[in-house]
């Protein structure tokens, strides 16, 4: 279903913001992107998020065999773990596509899928306590400064302009995803696009104080854990150990903002934005939630064959 949130991804830009997202992109493309690129994307993801990483981290040599590795353990996990559930995600939609939804039907489904979130942390841990460590000063500076320039791209793109420009900004991206799943989408219904999102409460400067205090979090914890490693009174299990503890804090940090009105903020934008969700689907067509429906079941197929490695 098309989502009125400014900060989704188009299509051109598949690679998630942070570790955790990279994670469960998989599920982020199936409401986004085209299922002949998908099942691709998804079996080269190992080396498609080490080259984002190493993007950010310019890995060094001896890094790279241990980070791939990581990634391709990474990968096994989400096959055998995620995969089912992102079919079972899919499959909920499915009955109710040609129908219409109720607010409380997207929104439980939004939940069901938060609701995966520490068992993909738990599983996160390990492998960054495991890679952290290795990460040297110089390398930190570089993930700061890579965030510095992404942060300007984004701020460019969503700070800058009229009120009225950023609306339009903020519509084009719901009527890409609308397009997407449903086709042709009517004047009457790229107008309602443009009221979802006008009336979304989707603040710019917001959503920017949240990936800031986010990049902060990373930033801190993986100093952290280099200062750990300078300590040399640790033992490599020790070092292991305390650094797992100071991913899982980070991480959990990360998905529950501390800031109660950036906290508030963000849980209202989830709210809206299911809403948003069921009153755009409930203005679609039989032909329309038809295609909807031929889309969702061509996802379906890619999960399943994705869910049995060649």
């Amino acid at each position: 279903m098309p989502i009125i949130d400014a900060t989704a991804p188009s299509k051109s830009k598949k690679p998630m913001n942070y570790a955790l997202k990279a994670t469960l992109g998989l599920i982020c493309a199936l409401l986004l992107g085209s299922c002949s690129v998908i099942g691709s994307l998804y079996e080269n993801s190992p080396q498609l998020v080490f080259w984002w990483l190493d993007s950010y981290l310019d890995f060094k040599d001896e890094q790279t065999p241990v980070v791939k590795e990581e990634l391709k353990a990474l990968q096994r996990w989400h096959r055998e773990t995620q995969l089912p559930q992102a079919l079972e995600l899919i499959q909920d939609l499915l009955p109710v596509a040609q129908y219409d939804l109720l607010p409380e039907k997207t929104c439980g489904i939004e939940k069901k899928f938060l609701q995966t979130v520490p068992e993909v942390i738990a599983r996160l841990t390990p492998t960054i306590a495991k890679i952290a460590p290795t990460l040297s000063a110089e390398q930190i500076k570089t993930l700061r400064s890579s965030f510095d320039k992404k942060n300007k791209d984004w701020s460019k793109e969503w700070l800058n302009g009229s009120p009225s420009e950023r609306l339009d900004h903020q519509t084009d991206k719901g009527l890409e995803q609308a397009r997407d799943l449903y086709g042709r989408i009517s004047n009457v219904q790229k107008s309602e696009l443009r009221n979802l999102a006008q009336n979304s409460g989707y603040e710019p400067s917001k959503n920017l104080a949240i990936k800031l205090y986010r990049q902060d979090e990373t930033l801190k914890a993986l100093e952290k854990i280099r200062q750990l490693k300078n300590k040399g009174d640790l033992s490599a299990e020790s070092l292991v150990k305390e650094s797992e503890q100071v991913v899982n804090e980070w991480l959990n940090n990360a998905l529950r903002i501390k800031d109660p009105e950036l906290f508030e903020y963000s849980e209202r934008r989830l709210k809206v934005n299911c809403e948003a969700v069921a009153a755009f689907h409930n203005k679609t067509t039989p032909d329309q939630r038809a295609k909807a429906r031929v889309k969702l079941k061509s996802y379906e197929e890619v999960v399943m064959k994705l869910m049995k490695p060649s």
